[in-house]
């Protein structure tokens, strides 16, 4: 019997663990948003940057596969709810950047020029990084504004 009120009590457990933490407060929000932010600026300045254009697709690749994770992680925290919207959309907006990294790293793989695909890749993702800055820094998680 005392073996089946502890498998209970596991079981109990996991399932509240499974169910995950709820809402987080302001300040363990913007704690665990930095740490995420902070650990991903530190893996993507590892990535080589590229001294030759042929390079570039890989730069682009080892970087994506450092955001993605990092943008899945963000996007599963759960903000309190008066930050939720703002949250949502600075989520949002990192997620759009990596897809159109993901866009123009294809573009490099399948043989445009790199030069002029890093051009385009600038140019477009200028306006999203911008208004995702402007989300971070009015949620005060400075951790998260690209440079």
């Amino acid at each position: 019997m005392r073996r089946a009120a502890l498998l209970i009590a596991v079981a109990s457990a996991l399932t509240l663990a499974a169910c995950g933490e709820g809402t987080l407060s302001s300040a363990q929000l913007r704690t665990r948003a930095s740490a995420i932010c902070v650990r991903t600026a530190a893996a993507t300045d590892r990535v080589a940057v590229p001294s030759t254009p042929a390079q570039g697709g890989r730069f682009l690749r080892e970087g994506l596969a450092q955001l993605r994770p990092a943008a899945a992680q963000l996007g599963a925290l759960r903000p309190p709810s008066r930050l939720h919207d703002r949250y949502e959309r600075a989520v949002q907006l990192a997620r759009r950047e990596i897809a159109l990294i993901a866009e123009h790293q294809r573009a490099a793989a399948h043989g445009e020029d790199v030069i002029d695909t890093y051009r385009r890749l600038e140019r477009r993702l200028a306006p999203l990084e911008r208004e995702e800055n402007a989300y971070w820094r009015g949620l005060q998680v400075p951790a998260c504004i690209r440079r």
